[in-house]
């Protein structure tokens, strides 16, 4: 099993995340970092790479849009559960970069729908801990070539 680590920066000041940011490498330091609390800037930079809409991506941090757009305006860190949840998505980007090579494909695949799932967006099943499960097993054996 990989270990995962979310690559951010260490500053607490208002920068743009690159992609590297939104890349999971180990879950201890995961661990630290959620309690600690992303900076909303990590999940304004994950929308933009799934192409979400500020009301999918408060439903993901489980706000209102109108929260959400508070939190951004502020440059407010998120807390322990909005953190977790942004880490789920954080590492199932990660996993569907591996599966299949690049960043732009991953969020591609992310936001289809998918006769596995029942027609419906991997985005969508990850909304729940037990459905990302799934959408990471799905991942799993799409990388082993298991027809699905």
């Amino acid at each position: 099993m990989p270990h995962y680590q979310l690559l951010m920066p260490t500053s607490t000041a208002s920068i743009t995340p690159k992609d590297d940011d939104l890349r999971v490498t180990n879950d201890t330091n995961a661990d630290d970092q959620i309690r600690e609390g992303y900076p909303i800037d990590v999940a304004a930079r994950l929308q933009e790479v799934l192409g979400l809409s500020d009301e999918t991506m408060a439903e993901i941090l489980g706000r209102s849009r109108r929260t959400y757009r508070r939190y951004q305006s502020a440059d407010k860190r998120l807390g322990l559960s909005e953190s977790e949840r942004l880490f789920r998505y954080l590492r199932l980007l990660s996993r569907a970069e591996e599966v299949f090579g690049s960043q732009e494909k991953a969020a591609w695949w992310m936001n289809e729908p998918n006769a596995a799932l029942d027609g419906r967006e991997p985005v969508e099943v990850a909304l729940t801990t037990p459905g990302a499960v799934v959408v990471e097993d799905l991942l799993g054996g799409l990388e082993h070539g298991f027809p699905l």
